[in-house]
């Protein structure tokens, strides 16, 4: 397969390497693969990755914006005005003129409402005063990015290929060697987050974002330390009395994340070598699992 680095339609061109500086738009923008589309290997298609990774816009919701202004204000409040326009409450509708003046004042910025205003102010406040997330959020580094190519080593791996990839880690700790994911979520109890893990692939994004980290040794130069084998989820619930919890990824699941990168990532360079493959074209018949007889007299 070829080396070169593939630059999708209209996506900025970023050579490897650690951008203390890139701005979140250039990054979405850009080539490379991120963890959420290495994701999709897992669960969907060829024919899913090809057309995300060539179409797919970062396109805010609500549920993002809110998280934009409580990452902001948690790990960079100096920059918040910068990233984030606070809807006036006379604009009552997302129509009208002085609707439309407001969001053309505001492009490049997270639109949210006053309410969602005061939630993220509360979700900071709590992450800050929390004895723990207070400790790693106090002297990071935030939300810079990292490109590397991923390269097949592994012994029993009967294919050579490579992959450029990136990651964007909402903060790298220079105090201890963790990698932090700050998360806003409806249940941050140790239940509901470990379905969230599995859910949305957190264990994953991890391995993924520890690869990345630990590849580049000017990042290690800067921090003095040898390597990143911490990752730490600190997940703050965004309802009142919006509690903090902090989650360390343990070493058994950290390995299975491992495990399931290092396999979308080889299922990217087959999926490639075959033209991005979608579903079978024939017909198949179906074949519902064995538990779903029970309970039922058959």
């Amino acid at each position: 397969p070829s080396t070169e680095i593939v630059k999708p339609p209209e996506r900025k061109l970023i050579e490897p390497g650690w951008y203390m500086d890139l701005e979140n738009e250039d990054y979405h923008g850009s080539n490379g693969s991120s963890s959420s589309q290495v994701k999709t290997l897992l669960e969907k298609t060829g024919a899913h990755f090809d057309y995300d990774r060539k179409h797919k816009d970062h396109k805010e919701t609500d549920a993002m914006a809110l998280g934009t202004a409580f990452h902001s204000l948690t790990l960079e409040p100096h920059k918040f005005n910068q990233d984030v326009a606070v809807r006036p409450k006379e604009i009552k509708a997302r129509r009208g003129k002085d609707w439309e003046a407001f969001k053309a004042a505001s492009v490049g910025k997270a639109i949210i409402t006053e309410g969602q205003h005061k939630q993220a102010q509360e979700m900071a406040k709590n992450v800050r005063e929390h004895p723990i997330a207070g400790l790693l959020v106090n002297d990071i580094i935030v939300e810079s990015s990292i490109y590397w190519w991923y390269n097949s080593n592994e012994v029993d791996d009967d294919i050579k290929y490579r992959e450029m990839c990136k990651v964007r880690p909402d903060g790298i700790c220079r105090n201890y060697p963790v990698i932090l994911d700050l998360k806003s979520s409806l249940d941050g109890s140790f239940s509901g987050f470990m379905k969230s893990i599995l859910n949305y692939g957190y264990h994953v994004s991890a391995a993924m974002y520890k690869d990345g980290v630990n590849q580049r040794q000017d990042l290690h130069e800067v921090t003095k330390h040898f390597a990143y084998t911490t990752f730490v989820f600190v997940v703050v619930e965004n309802f009142a009395p919006y509690l903090v919890s902090v989650y360390e990824l343990s070493a058994k699941d950290l390995q299975l994340g491992d495990m399931l990168y290092r396999l979308a990532m080889r299922r990217i360079a087959i999926a490639r070598d075959n033209e991005w493959p979608a579903y079978p074209e024939g017909i198949r018949e179906t074949e519902l699992p064995a538990w779903a007889t029970r309970g039922h007299v058959v």
